[in-house]
Parts: C-alpha cells; sequence; structure tokens
C-alpha cells in the first residue's frame, strides 16, 4: 500500500513553446536585436502568463490544495486526485500541457510489505 501526492509546478515567467509559438531567431540570440515592441510584448505575455498561473491557483485551491511560492514558480499539492486526473482536469479547463509541469510521488505506508 503507497500514499500518492501530485504536484503541481507553475513557472511563474515561462513556460514550454509549443512547435508552432517558437520564437524567430533574432528573438533568441541576443540583445542587440531588442526593440521597445519587445519590451511591450513581453509584459503582454506576463500579464496574460500570470492571470493564467492565477485561474490555475484558483482551481486546485478550491480543491484544498496546499500552495506555496519560490520566485520561480508557484507549486500546489494535493493528495484527492491522481495525476492523470489533474491532468484531464486542466485541460477541461482550457489549460494548455505547455503551461503547467506535473510530478507524482509516491510513499510506501508503515507495516506494509
Amino acid at each position: 500500500m503507497v500514499n500518492h501526492r501530485v504536484t503541481v509546478i507553475l513557472k511563474l515567467f515561462e513556460r514550454n513553446w509549443l512547435p508552432h509559438e517558437i520564437p524567430p531567431m533574432d528573438k533568441i540570440r541576443g540583445v542587440e536585436m531588442v526593440r521597445p515592441e519587445d519590451v511591450r510584448d513581453l509584459g503582454h505575455f506576463l500579464q496574460e502568463r500570470l492571470e493564467r498561473v492565477a485561474a490555475i491557483m484558483e482551481l486546485l485551491l478550491a480543491r484544498g490544495w496546499n500552495c506555496r511560492g519560490t520566485r520561480q514558480a508557484i507549486i500546489l499539492d494535493g493528495e484527492d486526485l491522481e495525476a492523470h486526473e489533474v491532468k484531464e482536469l486542466l485541460l477541461e479547463q482550457g489549460f494548455q500541457p505547455c503551461e503547467f509541469e506535473i510530478k507524482l510521488d509516491y510513499t510506501r505506508k508503515w507495516g506494509i510489505m
């Protein structure tokens, strides 16, 4: 017998890029290519990203999950759902797989072999 804990990691300032979203190389290579509109675009991206992080937080906190934060991410923990159920819940709510990371930890219960 085991106990399980599901952890959802929400990176605040980044997410995984989908293949059709990869930015052009001139935006990746260096600072010399940055323009004022790039900074404005980054501001819009961060505003949207943080709003979506907050929406995921509200969804899981309503289920009684625990939440803590670091400089880089919001971390939510819960035991009422399996990892695949969390993924299905988030996808049903319109979130993309690149917006969250799910980890599943099992611990053995004492006295059971």
